[in-house]
């Protein structure tokens, strides 16, 4: 009955409401521009000639989920576009691209280079930069091996017919865009998700470590207001933990039709162990800066570090690998880890267990401490 009560001020918080609502409405934003989703990059395309390269390069740059492209007729304008933001990038193709191709093909430098015109420098320029090598090493591989055969079988001098058949044969070998099929540790294949929703999951994360947050300071604030004055008990971390467990039922569920909303949920055999798991963690972490800190302002202080601090060691947007030592610290890093890798549930249960542990610790230490002075005075 308690409980119940618990929940009705809870619902009563305009700050907890409010919380609860940041979620929805971020997950129905994030999926109405997933609809006209344009990817990681946008690259403009600007190619003034008409020979077989230029052709073959135009027909070969079709969108694809993670890259979009759009073909502009002047230079200036691409240049523009990429000024003012439309673009991430733009790429300007030299007229003659058959020349540029032979000349590399020839292992001389060439005269023409493709130019690609950034607005500043990052990992989404290195990226367009491999992307367009990727499109235009296939014209200077076939360069490459008309002139090798050229040169070994037909003396430097093959007839149209020869050099026709050596197209031919070097486009049925083209890879199958079916070569590559993406999948997970534990055999799941990748779900197709739009590029927007990818880091939701991890979004959601930092949003439980938040809720966390602040349940401990609606309890410092019900506990400065005499509410656990009237509900005495020797087990403290039972009621502590039921009061947790109440104020994220709320979160719990949103988190859940979140995940489905979005398509990103895998199953329930995969996700309520460990987002169960997590919350469990994510509570006792909070429990335990609660105790040590027993002050509203200064929790809220230390949240935005926290969060920041988390968001950076976990894979929510990047994965830094090289810092896979503290990334251990991190219950979000475990979570997000423990989708598709058991390993990293069994991980987050002994870090649970561990903060478990601490924290009644800590309730029991104040306890035991306090009867050693009565003892003492008396």
């Amino acid at each position: 009955m308690r409980y119940l009560l618990l929940l009705k001020r809870l619902m009563r918080k305009k700050s907890y409401i409010l919380m609860l609502l940041l979620v929805p409405l971020m997950v129905l934003l994030l999926k109405e521009v997933g609809k006209e989703d344009e990817g990681i990059l946008t690259i403009g395309v600007y190619i003034p000639g008409t020979d077989v390269s230029s052709a073959t390069l135009r027909e070969s740059l079709t969108d694809c989920e993670a890259v979009k492209y759009m073909f502009y007729d002047s230079s200036e304008s691409l240049t523009d576009a990429v000024a003012n933001k439309t673009l991430t990038e733009g790429w300007i193709v030299p007229e003659d691209l058959d020349g540029l191709i032979n000349e590399a093909a020839s292992n001389s430098i060439p005269s023409t280079k493709i130019q690609v015109v950034i607005r500043e420098s990052g990992l989404t320029h290195l990226l367009g930069r491999e992307i367009a090598a990727s499109r235009v090493y296939p014209l200077v591989a076939k360069q490459l091996l008309i002139n090798y055969m050229s040169l070994k079988v037909y003396d430097g001098t093959p007839s149209e017919a020869q050099l026709a058949s050596l197209e031919k044969s070097y486009d049925s070998l083209g890879l199958s865009k079916s070569l590559f099929v993406p999948g997970y540790l534990d055999d799941s294949n990748v779900k197709d998700a739009g590029v927007i929703l990818m880091p939701l999951r991890g979004i959601l994360a930092l949003w439980l470590m938040v809720c966390g947050i602040a349940t401990s300071m609606y309890y410092l604030e019900d506990q400065n207001k005499g509410l656990f004055l009237w509900w005495k008990t020797n087990l403290t971390f039972l009621r502590d933990l039921g009061y947790y467990g109440i104020a994220f039922l709320a979160p719990t569920i949103i988190t859940v039709v979140s995940l489905i909303y979005s398509g990103i949920f895998t199953n329930l055999a995969r996700e309520i162990p460990a987002l169960l798991l997590y919350e469990f963690t994510v509570i006792m972490l909070a429990m335990l800066l609660r105790i040590l800190l027993k002050n509203i302002r200064t929790l809220g202080m230390l949240t935005p570090a926290l969060i920041i601090l988390t968001g950076i060691l976990s894979p929510v947007f990047i994965d830094f690998k090289q810092a896979r030592v503290i990334q251990k610290y991190c219950p979000a890093f475990h979570y997000l880890s423990s989708i598709h890798d058991f390993y990293y549930l069994y991980t987050l249960l002994i870090y649970a267990v561990l903060l478990g542990g601490l924290v009644v610790l800590c309730l029991k230490l104040p306890v035991k401490v306090g009867k050693v002075f009565k003892a003492n005075l008396l």
